[in-house]
């Protein structure tokens, strides 16, 4: 059979003669409208970027079998492009010759209905069992390309599809039971993150490198695998050894320049042994011209399944590069206005978009002239440095954001600690470039100049805050309407921060241990103390006038600041609705321990105030607005103004 280890468009398929199949256990084609559309706008402005380029839609998993080549993940894609296929008629593609037969190119296994319905749109003939998933795809590709092709050749773009179209296969071993790759499949599609584009980009780059391929392949590997710290703590090891580690790995880096040096001498038996052992770790030959080469993790998915961890970065592997490409280009979005062009014409929601890793980093070799080495060594450097100074994220509230390596005074580094969960909550992939780099960057200085890599935690702290309100400026917050329709969540979590760092002002004595323990949390949603739609509970009905016409100062407070906190989607939809004595006493009931406290803000409404009036939300807007205005001030004694 063809080897399959090399690129593949629709064209190279039709002189592969590859026959692909949707096993048993595979779900149905599934992609709606949303999907379809967005695979034609990324595939129509890849076209209208540079025709000549290929347009990547990943890595397909797939097991050979003696009749056809199994498509273990991936199906969606590929069902996706079968159906461009029969839009577009390509009869060569959509079937292989035998000499004396065409065979259907995708076969389904089990399932006839689906393949009789596939062929009979094919050849054009009514059929009468419909896919309907399928029949929406056809519908969706026809509608989408008469509305984004206007004046363009249909036939042109069709020659891009047919040609730049391009994938990758990644082949599993021949001895996976059917259980297994039924277990396996199910890893791939619960994961909730695609791993193609880094592995796809990893290739370009090493490509790129002029000497020491297997050493830089070697420390992507290792810095990819963000739900583990670079260097590991082995067992009998003590701490400040570990930490020793780490410091003499990033001087060398920073003093030498010697990425090789720097995890040479300084990664035990131990950190490499289990990085030979790790889920995401690939075995590449740097001479490879074939992305193919790169194996998809080929362990038994049994063994995958027992190593999970529940800890990890707070940013993904894809979000880190761009981070880290973003220092290395020098670049300033800010500066280029509201639309966040750089001077190449790129978009910052293009740069920082996950899902166009390659065409990013493309974009950055080919107009930046982006250096490969210098990369790597920024990679291996920033992937220390946030191993050793900032937190990582546990599903265990007992210890939600571990610090393991970076020491400090207990109550300052609390702080820190409680500051960069707020950053993270509050950020999203397209966000992380407004203070990532910026910390980094600075952390890089204090390393460079700092021998024990003791960073005093106060200083620190003075830092994120200092970087944090380049990004949010007291302006925004005397400006802005803080209102239902238009605030910015940020605030709710900035004004939490405030009240748990001067929680001993705000809080009674028997609240301070439940403060204390608050975790930040980004699944938040907007919850109005005083319901917008309140029930006849308590008269509440009586109290407030929200839609009366005759009192549109009544619907201004009911928007505003000072009736409103933010909780999780699950526990206002609990709570919608219900009066404020209903509120009140669940949130006594959380306080208790029998429940999470999901918003300080609340926690103080609650144990501050025992009835709700359009005076005590007056008095609360105050409130909201002095915590937020006394962040921005460096002198702490303002705070005993409350």
């Amino acid at each position: 059979m063809t080897n399959i280890k090399q690129a593949y468009t629709p064209k190279k398929i039709v002189d592969s003669g590859l026959i692909f199949s949707i096993p048993l256990y595979q779900r149905l084609f599934e992609w709606g409208e949303n999907q379809i559309i967005q695979l034609l706008d990324d595939l129509y402005s890849s076209y209208k970027r540079d025709k000549e380029s290929p347009y990547y839609i990943g890595m397909l998993t797939v097991k050979r079998t003696e009749n056809s080549i199994e498509l273990v993940d991936g199906q969606q894609r590929f069902t996706a492009m079968v159906l461009l296929g029969v839009h577009f008629n390509w009869k060569d593609f959509l079937y292989v010759s035998t000499g004396t037969d065409n065979i259907l190119r995708l076969q389904f296994t089990a399932r006839e209905e689906d393949k009789k319905y596939l062929e009979a749109k094919i050849m054009g003939i009514k059929c009468p069992f419909i896919n309907e998933k399928m029949e929406s795809g056809l519908n969706y590709i026809s509608k989408h390309l008469k509305k984004i092709l206007q004046n363009d050749s249909d036939k042109d773009f069709e020659k891009y599809i047919f040609e730049k179209l391009t994938f990758f296969l990644s082949e599993l071993p021949g001895n996976y039971s059917p259980m297994e790759l039924n277990i396996y499949f199910e890893r791939m599609n619960t994961s909730g993150k695609s791993l193609e584009n880094y592995e796809i980009l990893k290739v370009d780059i090493i490509r790129r490198l002029r000497t020491d391929k297997e050493k830089y392949t070697l420390l992507w590997n290792a810095c990819s695998i963000m739900e583990k710290m670079i260097l590991r703590k082995h067992n009998n090891e003590q701490l400040e050894n570990l930490r020793n580690r780490y410091k003499n790995a990033m001087t060398e880096i920073i003093q030498n320049g010697n990425i090789d040096n720097a995890f040479e001498k300084y990664q035990t038996k131990f950190d490499i042994e289990e990085e030979e052992d790790s889920d995401d770790n690939q075995d590449l030959d740097t001479t490879s011209i074939a992305i193919g080469d790169i194996a998809i993790n080929t362990e038994n998915p049994y063994k995958i399944i027992k190593r999970r961890t529940d800890e990890h970065s707070l940013l993904t592997f894809p979000e880190f590069l761009l981070q880290v490409l973003y220092i290395c280009l020098n670049i300033d979005f800010s500066e280029y206005g509201k639309n966040g062009k750089a001077e190449e014409g790129i978009l910052v929601t293009d740069f920082f978009d996950v899902r166009k890793l390659c065409d990013t980093f493309k974009w950055a070799f080919d107009k930046r002239g982006l250096d490969a080495e210098t990369f790597m060594q920024k990679l291996g450097l920033y992937r220390l440095i946030t191993d050793y100074f900032i937190i990582r994220m546990n599903d265990e509230d007992e210890e939600p954001y571990p610090f393991k390596l970076y020491k400090g005074e207990d109550k300052e580094k609390m702080k820190v600690r409680m500051y960069l969960a707020m950053l993270y909550s509050a950020s999203s992939a397209m966000t992380y470039y407004m203070w990532m780099p910026k910390l980094l960057t600075y952390l890089e200085r204090c390393v460079s100049t700092n021998d024990s890599l003791d960073i005093d935690a106060s200083e620190y702290l003075t830092k994120l805050k200092e970087i944090d309100n380049d990004w949010h400026p007291e302006r925004n917050v005397i400006n802005n309407d803080l209102t239902y329709t238009t605030i910015d969540r940020y605030w709710f979590w900035r004004i939490d921060y405030y009240l748990w760092e001067q929680r001993e002002l705000f809080f009674k004595k028997e609240l301070l241990n439940v403060v204390e323990k608050y975790v930040f949390r980004r699944n938040r949603s907007i919850e109005h103390i005083a319901p917008q739609h309140p029930k006849d509970e308590f008269g509440d009905k009586d109290r407030f006038y929200w839609d009366d016409e005759s009192r549109p100062e009544a619907a201004m407070k009911r928007d505003c600041l000072g009736n409103m906190v933010m909780i999780s989607s699950g526990q206002n939809s609990t709570l919608t609705n219900s009066c404020f004595e209903v509120k009140h006493a669940v949130m006594q009931r959380y306080a208790s321990g029998n429940g999470t406290v999901e918003s300080l803000k609340m926690l103080y409404v609650y144990s501050k105030y025992k009835s709700w009036s359009l005076d005590n939300i007056d008095e609360h807007l105050l409130f909201s607005m002095n915590v937020l205005k006394y962040s921005y001030e460096r002198d702490c004694r303002r705070w005993n103004d409350f």
